[in-house]
């Protein structure tokens, strides 16, 4: 990661320019590795309740043994300490990326993990919303598929590299990737919302989503204002009559979407959303 110094090795603290990890590493060889990213704001660690019970089911899928180090005062400190090493000043991106040990070849030889801490500075210390909308493609060469592994965050992203690499050649800001039934699932890194007809909708789980964090914050908010939200197939045509589309994730928070081909998008109610996100975030609401 740009930026930091220091990461955190099976909770110990090494220089980030040092040789670390062998060839024989398995997230390097089979992807067999799951990871969290998480936001540091104003020296608060936020939503790191979800993000270790989404490790948790994550792990378990995988039938990765859960680590010694991995509660939460534990892991709380280890992240903290590593934004004080790096000079953070409580401000960053975290990656905490938890791999099976070393040995065999597809089957493993063991269920034991190590694990990475990483941590790369952030200026921003709310979340803000972008004050212009984002100008999003859609990617059609390859679908992700539907299958019990697919809301998990995993190390097996060749799916998002090419779309990335999509985006980088076609100038847009994000891209849409579609599941193999047909329908969306997701932005290259984060989930898609649309208010449609007045009613807030997202991609169910079973649609292929990984199932964000902030996904779910956005789930809880609703459901504290006594609003509907609902999960559902979206197809690109319900996007392309929405009133508002926007994507989220816990690095950006909300993001409204300014453009899908030609169809333009208003960001009323997900500027709503950005403030009342700040609100519970600051503890007002």
């Amino acid at each position: 990661m740009p930026g930091s110094a220091y990461i955190n090795f099976n909770g110990s603290i090494a220089d980030s320019s040092k040789p670390l990890l062998m060839h024989t590493n398995r997230a390097f060889r089979y992807g067999d590795a799951v990871f969290e990213t998480i936001r540091l704001m104003n020296g608060e660690i936020l939503f790191f309740d979800k993000h270790l019970a989404r490790l948790k089911r994550s792990m378990d899928l995988l039938s990765m043994q859960w680590h010694e180090d991995f509660s939460f005062q534990n892991l709380h400190l280890l992240i903290r300490h590593l934004d004080q090493v790096n000079n953070l000043k409580g401000n960053g991106r975290i990656r905490l990326e938890v791999f099976r040990k070393d040995g065999g070849f597809y089957s493993p030889e063991t269920n034991e993990v190590n694990y990475i801490i990483e941590a790369e500075e952030m200026k921003e210390r709310e979340y803000v919303m972008n004050p212009t909308g984002l100008r999003v493609d859609i990617f059609s060469d390859a679908s992700k598929p539907l299958n019990r592994f697919s809301n998990l965050k995993s190390s097996n992203a060749l799916l998002y590299v090419v779309a990335g690499l999509h985006k980088q050649k076609t100038h847009f800001d994000d891209t849409l990737l579609f599941n193999s039934d047909g329908n969306i699932a997701e932005a290259i890194s984060s989930n898609v919302f649309a208010m449609l007809h007045g009613e807030l909708c997202t991609p169910s789980l079973d649609q292929g989503c990984v199932a964000g964090v902030m996904r779910e914050r956005i789930l809880d908010i609703m459901k504290a204002k006594h609003r509907k939200c609902v999960e559902r197939k979206l197809s690109i045509n319900d996007l392309l009559h929405a009133d508002e589309v926007f994507l989220t994730n816990v690095i950006d928070g909300i993001r409204w979407v300014g453009a899908i081909r030609t169809k333009r998008f208003f960001n009323s109610f997900s500027r709503t959303l950005v403030n009342e996100l700040v609100e519970v975030h600051e503890g007002k609401a």
